[in-house]
């Protein structure tokens, strides 16, 4: 990527388009944009973070990192006008909005005025007041489109604690998955506080092993626009727990001796090797194990003692493709097993695998293993496959964002029931991908489209048929509706009564919404509102029936039932 990429109009064809519906302007949309493709955040919680509503009070993100016990303040610009640049006077705007964070008291100012109830309920929901009163830092965080004018250059040196994303910045820490291989320039390190192992194979392939400082490693060219890691099996994973581990690690001074007896240290390969006194020269380099390592040293540099140093073997290959590959795929075959790796070849999900492929239906295809090919196929991911039945078939729509636990602490209470089997586990996803398609219909579209927001959906239809006998004999045992035929009538039906929902949950919440009594990003977690609300969907669609704008599930599913007997 260059910065050029970035101008309005090749922005919002190329990049935003996605991010339409999760963001009411270019601006939000930028924001998300930037937090999940430069600060690394899943989806949800780069929803989470943004406050992006009128009296936003200047703020439009806020995101909390408890292991740099840093609040990043965030405000995002997005430039329509060809070749505009961004000076000095947004900035001086936007440190003035970082003065309401600066003390507890000047928070709780925020938290009594007239902010609005977005902003409020991310200061409540991530205890800001709490954590700046901890003595957390504030990092405000400039998101623009446009590159900085000597004004905005002058003014960034003095500024504190101001981080500027502006095209250069971005362009430079995007990851550009057509970006050329390695980097095709010499490098040198300081080795007269390490001893060397030199190593050398009957085919005169050259290895150096030793302790690099690692200060110097940060100063590696590549690692902010993962070039330097592009043979690597994997990228940087951003916040993850073994990262978050890693950080602590580097924070904490004391144990700089000890890094390396924790850590497995980095591998990298280059096409020569050259030593002089104290100095070792390569060139050509790519690193390819140790992307997680370096990311996070550079991202904590600051805290980087003399007494860090981290284990790196360095292999000279010249051309030796061949090797280089096996050294890249076995250096990388020692990752964690997840505990869905873990479930891969267990009973339960084997036989479910079995199940659905016994089915047959719409050349669906349970994926239980990363890597299996099934080219051709629908693929199921099991993780998914669990995710609607926890929403639609246990009625947990609120720790659907909780993904990781379906294949550990959850994956018997989700998957090891009698009940459960390979029909059920494809007729709930047919069932929430339904719900899908009803989302556009929310007056609020970030609402809408907030991840939690179609499980919770899903769930509350799901109980309005459970409260007819016929229909919840058939959402808990669907396997007659596959033996029928039937399934994709009985998932149109779901989605009509879906969209027949929504309209009712708008109304349900369009008062809670003005009165900033509804923060989807809190209410959707909680179990307590979701239980109410979902009886309050029940109770306004019998309304409806009452009214006669609506046929009753009874009627319903007998028609669907009867209409199949006719056909037959």
């Amino acid at each position: 990527m260059i910065a050029a990429d970035l101008e309005f109009g090749n922005l919002t064809q190329t990049f935003l388009k996605p991010y339409q519906k999760r963001g009411a302007t270019e601006s939000t949309q930028f924001l998300r944009w930037v937090l999940e493709n430069i600060y690394r955040l899943e989806p949800q919680d780069a929803d989470d973070a943004c406050v992006d509503k009128k009296q936003d009070k200047g703020v439009d993100g806020i995101l909390v990192n408890d292991t740099l016990e840093t609040v990043h303040v965030f405000q995002s610009k997005v430039r329509m006008k060809a070749g505009s640049k961004l000076g000095d006077t947004d900035l001086k705007e936007f440190c003035g909005t970082l003065k309401q964070f600066e003390t507890p008291e000047n928070i709780q100012v925020l938290l009594d005025g007239e902010a609005n109830a977005e902003l409020k309920g991310a200061l409540v929901r991530e205890r800001i007041k709490e954590k700046v009163a901890a003595g957390y830092s504030v990092e405000g965080v400039f998101c623009c489109n446009a590159s900085l004018n000597q004004d905005g250059l002058d003014f960034l040196k003095s500024a504190g604690d101001l981080v500027v994303y502006d095209a250069d910045r971005i362009a430079s820490e995007f990851v550009d998955l057509e970006a050329k291989s390695g980097i095709n320039e010499d490098f040198v390190f300081d080795t007269s506080d390490t001893e060397v192992i030199k190593y050398q194979t009957a085919d005169g392939v050259t290895a150096r092993i030793f302790l690099a400082n690692a200060l110097q490693l940060t100063h590696m060219k590549g690692i902010s626009d993962q070039t330097l890691f592009s043979q690597n099996v994997r990228l940087a994973l951003g916040n993850t727990k073994v990262n978050k581990s890693l950080v602590a690690s580097i924070k904490n001074k004391g144990e700089h001796k000890n890094f390396p007896l924790y850590h497995n240290g980095i591998t990298v390969l280059c096409s020569k090797i050259d030593e002089a006194e104290d100095q070792l020269k390569i060139s050509s380099f790519v690193v390819v194990n140790g992307a997680q390592s370096l990311t996070s040293l550079l991202n904590s540099k600051a805290s980087i003692t003399a007494d860090l140093k981290v284990l790196t073997k360095v292999v000279a290959l010249g051309d030796d493709a061949e090797l280089s590959d096996k050294i890249t795929h076995n250096s990388n075959n020692q990752n964690a097993i997840k505990p869905r790796d873990q479930k891969s070849n267990h009973s339960i999900q084997q036989r479910l695998k079995k199940e659905i492929k016994d089915l047959a239906y719409d050349n669906i295809v349970l994926e239980v293993k990363q890597g299996e090919i099934n080219a051709g196929k629908r693929v199921l991911k099991n993780e998914d496959a669990g995710l609607s039945l926890l929403a639609i078939d246990l009625g947990e729509p609120w720790a659907c964002h909780q993904k990781f636990k379906v294949m550990d602490d959850a994956h018997a209470k989700i998957f090891g029931r009698a009940d459960v089997n390979g029909a059920k586990l494809v007729f709930c996803n047919e069932l929430l991908e339904s719900v899908g398609k009803t989302l556009d219909g929310f007056d609020d579209q970030v609402f809408g489209h907030y991840n939690l927001t179609r499980y919770f959906v899903a769930h509350s239809v799901a109980q309005i048929f459970k409260d007819e006998p016929t229909a919840k004999d058939l959402l808990q045992h669907p396997k007659t509706l596959f033996d029928k035929g039937l399934v994709a009538d009985f998932v149109n039906l779901f989605s009509e009564i879906a969209s027949t929902t929504v309209d009712d949950l708008n109304a349900e919440v369009g008062d809670l919404l003005e009165n900033g009594e509804f923060d989807h990003k809190r209410d959707l977690k909680s179990p307590t509102w979701c239980r109410a609300m979902s009886i309050k969907l029940t109770s306004a669609y019998k309304k409806d029936v009452k009214r006669k704008r609506v046929k009753p599930i009874a009627e319903l599913i007998s028609e669907l039932m009867e209409s199949n007997e006719t056909t037959q």
